[in-house]
């Protein structure tokens, strides 16, 4: 309840202090048409000039962002406020009437016609203007995405850059492959400690065994491993085994 106030007092401190700014305008610029003219140019000037910038205003804050925050002030503060004083349908409607009373019908109505035609012409140049300078801002701030046409060319181009990608790709790859071989290393270095330790214990055991039996192997010249010793002699063998 406290931010709706607070917001509804802020909007109406926008439009007063607006509405303040645009009818000391308008009455500084209406002190320049004489009170006798026939045809109320500067109040027309001022309602033509009102409905464009009215309709610029509103467009680009459109296009640009939603009616929120400060968005919503400066909209009510420039919009109702300063514009909706510094123009004027009261007087537009007085002077008409003045003249249709004073029997310059013709007069009376080309003004009627020619205030409300141009005012909407004017309204809509301003739209269109606003719809042009909201859509360059929303350009200049948004991200440029590159067309699929220039990254197809980008592609063709050569630069140190470009020429690079291929070099890094390749370094990449053979930094991985030397990763992927290390870790084999790493894997295969326990499993042939442990071969060689089995190895190794294995063939101390066979030792220890000749030893015992005072045995001695040796190659012979046919490549085959010959056994020398008390325990060689096959009958001794046969003997021991069936012991």
């Amino acid at each position: 309840m406290k931010a709706r106030t607070t917001a509804l007092l802020q909007s109406v401190a926008a439009v007063f202090a607006g509405g303040v700014l645009g009818s000391l305008i308008r009455i500084s610029l209406s002190a320049l048409q004489a009170k006798d003219a026939s045809w109320p140019w500067m109040t027309m000037l001022i309602n033509l000039t009102g409905a464009f910038i009215l309709g610029c205003l509103l467009e680009f804050l459109g296009v640009t962002g939603e009616d929120v925050g400060a968005r919503r002030l400066w909209r009510l503060g420039l919009g109702t406020g300063v514009i909706g004083g510094y123009t004027t349908y009261s007087t537009f409607i007085l002077e008409s009437d003045t003249r249709l009373t004073g029997h310059a019908v013709a007069l009376a109505l080309a003004y009627l016609v020619l205030s409300v035609a141009a005012g909407l012409i004017c309204a809509g140049l301003g739209i269109g203007a606003g719809a042009t300078i909201g859509a360059r801002r929303n350009a200049r701030v948004a991200p440029t995405v590159p067309s699929p046409e220039a990254v197809a060319q980008a592609g063709t181009l050569s630069s140190p850059v470009l020429d690079a990608v291929p070099k890094i790709a390749q370094t990449g790859a053979a930094a991985a492959a030397s990763i992927a071989l290390t870790s084999e290393l790493n894997e295969a270095v326990p499993k042939n400690a442990a071969t060689k330790g089995d190895s190794a214990k294995g063939i101390a055991s066979i030792d220890a065994e000749a030893n015992d039996t005072g045995t001695t192997y040796h190659d012979a010249p046919n490549g085959k491993a010959e056994v020398s010793g008390p325990g060689s002699d096959p009958e001794t063998m046969n003997k021991e085994a069936r012991s």
